[in-house]
């Protein structure tokens, strides 16, 4: 009877030392999962360099691709935007997406091309799926904004 109950206390121990883990792990921000700054810029600069090689989707990345200076300033724009998607200590303090998208005629097929690039970032990051469909989920709603023809 004693190593029944000791058997079970044991169990429900590594059960609730399991389960706290697990919440803690889940209960950082996005930010911190995928690993802080040096990773929002590391997948940044990666993303962009794909939209702006995508002939899919580069012509909407002109003015992007048109210096080094405005490659370099869009990508510190976006990664300011995705860290404060992320719950991240950034400040984006650029346009909002609605005034920035206007008029540009961003089709549906353009913006599946870009999250396709993300994603081909993410991959080549090893970013791990939960992360991955985190941040997907929080970028998903945009398309309704982005897309405007």
């Amino acid at each position: 009877m004693r190593r029944v109950t000791f058997c079970a206390l044991i169990g429900f121990l590594l059960t609730t030392v399991t389960t706290y883990l697990h919440a803690a792990d889940t209960s950082k921000s996005l930010y911190d999962r995928l690993g802080g700054m040096p990773a929002v810029q590391a997948v940044t600069n990666d993303f962009v360099n794909r939209i702006l090689a995508d002939g899919r989707v580069n012509k909407w990345f002109a003015h992007a691709a048109a210096t080094p200076e405005n490659t370099q300033h869009y990508k510190s724009s976006l990664a300011a935007f995705l860290c404060q998607s992320v719950g991240g200590p950034c400040k984006y303090t650029g346009p909002d997406m609605l005034t920035i998208h206007t008029g540009r005629h961003v089709t549906s097929d353009a913006f599946d091309a870009v999250v396709q690039d993300l994603v081909a970032t993410l991959d080549a990051f090893k970013v791990p799926d939960q992360e991955k469909t985190d941040l997907l989920k929080i970028l998903g709603p945009l398309k309704s904004v982005i897309v405007n023809k």
